[in-house]
């Protein structure tokens, strides 16, 4: 990363404080997860990049990504688990595609630290690995309902949603799970939160290794902790409107020297 440079990453996860959100309004760089796919088709918008390293979540709905692949719907790449190759062998030919599990074995990456995380974590780590040094994290409310009304578990563990519901407390759509769909349990406690603090660990590390300032925002609403317990919060409905600022990084001090502006900023991680 160049000294001074701002790049800016819209890190879009699939909570409920995205209900009506103008995904269309996101102007920088994105990441996107795991079944979003499905509304980005009906809007016909798609991020930069998508990550989704679930491997039920892959299996089952491998299809489906690999449409999304083959037309090439998000421009700059893909990062998901190699578990998808048991079902899509072909894929490692396609040098878009990129696997977590040789992340974590390659030389000087940060993800050779991770010892617990999630989709939305490791896209996280991603942009960080990818030079980005703001970020914006929408729709991460960790406030799962671990056990739908209509879904069963399996002999596995694995759930399965028995009816389309009519509401899904879990996601900004109620369709975003349908009848038929498979996945693991949320494991909010267990895996989520564990999966948040140690990315957290991770980043807080990387940028004093390496003097790179980083800068990294919560939008949620005023009701939903999300992700404000990590990082500096910020309105949801606010996302989009305030201009992007010019700054200038100081990577020895790690503070942030502004061009020009009277607000208070954040304490940079």
């Amino acid at each position: 990363m160049s000294e001074g440079i701002v790049r800016r990453c819209t890190i879009v996860g699939n909570g409920r404080t995205l209900k009506d959100f103008d995904f269309k309004q996101i102007k920088e760089d994105s990441i996107g997860l795991t079944m979003a796919i499905r509304h980005w088709y009906k809007i016909d918008w798609f991020p930069d990049y998508y990550v989704n390293i679930d491997h039920v979540v892959l299996r089952h709905h491998h299809k489906l990504i690999e449409k999304m692949i083959n037309e090439d719907k998000c421009k700059k790449g893909y990062l998901l688990s190699k578990s998808i190759l048991q079902v899509l062998p072909e894929l490692e030919k396609n040098e878009k595609v990129l696997y977590l599990e040789d992340l974590q074995t390659l030389r000087g990456s940060p993800f050779r630290y991770l010892l617990e995380w999630c989709s939305g974590s490791v896209a996280v780590l991603f942009s960080v690995m990818l030079g980005y040094n703001d970020l914006q994290l929408l729709g991460f409310d960790c406030n799962y309902k671990e056990f739908l009304p209509e879904c069963e578990t399996q002999n596995d563990g694995t759930l399965i949603i028995t009816k389309t519901p009519e509401t899904n407390p879990n996601y900004f759509i109620d369709d975003y799970q349908q009848e038929g769909d498979m996945y693991n349990p949320p494991n909010l406690d267990t895996v989520h939160i564990p999966s948040w603090e140690h990315v957290v660990f991770i980043i807080t590390g990387y940028v004093h290794l390496n003097r790179v300032p980083m800068m990294i925002y919560a939008f949620t609403k005023d009701d939903v902790e999300g992700l404000t317990k990590y990082f500096p919060k910020k309105n949801i409905e606010d996302y989009g409107i305030e201009e992007i600022k010019t700054e200038n990084y100081d990577p020895i001090g790690e503070n942030v020297i502004e061009d020009s502006s009277d607000d208070e900023e954040p304490e940079p991680i």
